[in-house]
C-alpha cells in the first residue's frame, strides 16, 4: 500500500469519526431542547399554583379579618345585653314587668288550644293553625271547630297583643286544583281566600283594629316540609297569624 492510499484511508476514517460525532452531538442536542420544553412548561404550572394559592391565601385573609371584626361586634352586643339583662334580672321588680320590658313574648297563653302552634323570634310571634282544624278539604269556610279555635286565639290577641300588627297568611300543598270539581281556580286562589276567612273571624271578635292588618295567599310557594310525603304535605296545608313585634 503506498503512501496516496494510506492518506485516503485515515482522511475518510476522519471524517467517518467526525460524522459520528456530529450525529451524536445533534441527538443530545434535541434531547437537550426536548427537556428544556418540559422544564419549562413544569416551571409555568408551577408559577401558575404558586399565584393561584397565593390569591387564594389574600382572599382567606381578607374573609378572616371580616368575620373576626363581625364576631368582635356581636360579641360587644352580646355583652352589652348580658349587662343589660343582669341589670333588669336585680330589680325587684315582678318577672312579669321584665319580661314586657325585654319585649319577650309569653306563649304559653296559646297552650291546649287545639291546632295551634306558638312560636316566636326577633319579628314577633307567628300562630301556627293547622288546615285540618279550620277548613274542610277544598273549603274556604271556617268550621265548627275552627271557630271555637279561632275565637279562643282572637281572646288572648285581644287580651294581650292589642295595638300589634298582625298578618294572616294562607299556604297550601304542591297538590294542583282539580278545577273541575272546585270553584278556585289555583291554590293562590284557596289559600287567599281561607287567609281572608281567617282574618274576618278574628276582626269580629275584636282581636284587632282593621287598620292593623292585612292578608295574603302563597299557595304553595313557601312548604315548612316535603311535599313528597302525605305527613309532609299535612304540614304545609296550614294559615299562619304573625304578630309583629
Amino acid at each position: 500500500m503506498n503512501v496516496v492510499t494510506k492518506v485516503s484511508l485515515i482522511l475518510g476514517l476522519l471524517v467517518l469519526v467526525s460524522g459520528c460525532q456530529s450525529t451524536s452531538f445533534e441527538r443530545q442536542l434535541s434531547y437537550n431542547k426536548s427537556k428544556m420544553v418540559e422544564l419549562e412548561q413544569e416551571r409555568d404550572r408551577l408559577e401558575f399554583q404558586l399565584a393561584t394559592c397565593e390569591g387564594a391565601q389574600s382572599a382567606a385573609t381578607k374573609e378572616l379579618v371580616s368575620l373576626q371584626g363581625r364576631f368582635a361586634n356581636v360579641s360587644a352586643k352580646n355583652a352589652s345585653l348580658e349587662s343589660e339583662i343582669s341589670a333588669l334580672m336585680s330589680r325587684p321588680e315582678p318577672a312579669s314587668a321584665i319580661i314586657e320590658e325585654l319585649q319577650i313574648p309569653d306563649l304559653e297563653s296559646f297552650e291546649g288550644i287545639e291546632g295551634l302552634t306558638a312560636t316566636s323570634d326577633e319579628s314577633g310571634i307567628r300562630l301556627t293553625i293547622d288546615q285540618s282544624v279550620l277548613f274542610s278539604s277544598g273549603s274556604a269556610d271556617v268550621t265548627r271547630k275552627g271557630q271555637e279555635t279561632l275565637k279562643k286565639m282572637a281572646g288572648i290577641l285581644k287580651r294581650e297583643y292589642s295595638g300589634r300588627n298582625v298578618r294572616v297568611e294562607g299556604h297550601t300543598d304542591s297538590t294542583p286544583i282539580v278545577k273541575t270539581k272546585s270553584r278556585w281556580g289555583s291554590n293562590w286562589e284557596l289559600s287567599s281566600f281561607r287567609a281572608c276567612a281567617v282574618l274576618r273571624k278574628l276582626l269580629s271578635e275584636g282581636a284587632m283594629k282593621p287598620t292593623k292588618v292585612s292578608a295574603v295567599g302563597f299557595g304553595e310557594q313557601r312548604p315548612v316540609a316535603d311535599n313528597k310525603t302525605k305527613a309532609g304535605r299535612r304540614l304545609n296545608r296550614r294559615v299562619e297569624v304573625i304578630v309583629e313585634n
